[in-house]
């Protein structure tokens, strides 16, 4: 069982490190774009869902009576309307409310910074300058959550580069070991 998952996993290494690149590097190209595109599918992705069960559900109820697909349907579709029409705001949400978090840290990193001035020998203004540069990017972020939106759209962007070719790289040096 270990064996065939490590084939499976071996199997489509390179095509999902393909598609990390890719979806890596549009990202960084239109990161608006692509979250744009995303929202579609998850939403598209739910409607779909949500028609095929209130068919099922409608066949069902007219052989056997109330039908539980019936308002599974339902919460699909406005579930699928929800993330069309909101997707947006709560994102933003996201990332105030991730402001609001690395202010605090910043606070919690000053507050230990003159906790460890107490001590000798303990190194504390790197840890208060950290402090202070985290309780700024929370300050900017909650400035403007529009634009710190953009940044980390770009920022996963990047992480997605680094995954695709990671995962090739290794794809490549393990490619002359058999683990089957």
């Amino acid at each position: 069982m270990i064996s065939s998952l490590f084939s499976s996993l071996k199997r489509y290494a390179v095509i999902r490190s393909l598609a990390f690149i890719l979806l890596g590097i549009a990202t960084l190209i239109d990161p608006y774009g692509v979250f744009k595109i995303l929202v579609y599918i998850i939403a598209g992705y739910n409607l779909v869902l949500g028609i095929i069960n209130l068919i099922d559900g409608l066949r069902n109820k007219q052989m056997t009576g109330f039908n539980f697909k019936i308002p599974i349907a339902i919460f699909y579709l406005l579930f699928s309307v929800f993330i069309f029409k909101f997707a947006d705001p709560l994102f933003s949400m996201i990332t105030i409310f991730l402001g609001i978090l690395i202010m605090i840290s910043g606070l919690s990193k000053i507050t230990q910074a003159f906790n460890l001035k107490k001590f000798v020998n303990v190194p504390w203004i790197s840890v208060l300058l950290y402090g202070i540069l985290l309780f700024i990017a929370g300050l900017v972020i909650l400035r403007n959550p529009f634009a710190t939106k953009l940044v980390f759209y770009q920022f996963i962007g990047i992480l997605l580069l680094f995954t695709g070719i990671s995962e090739l790289i290794t794809y490549f040096r393990l490619k002359k070991y058999d683990i089957s």
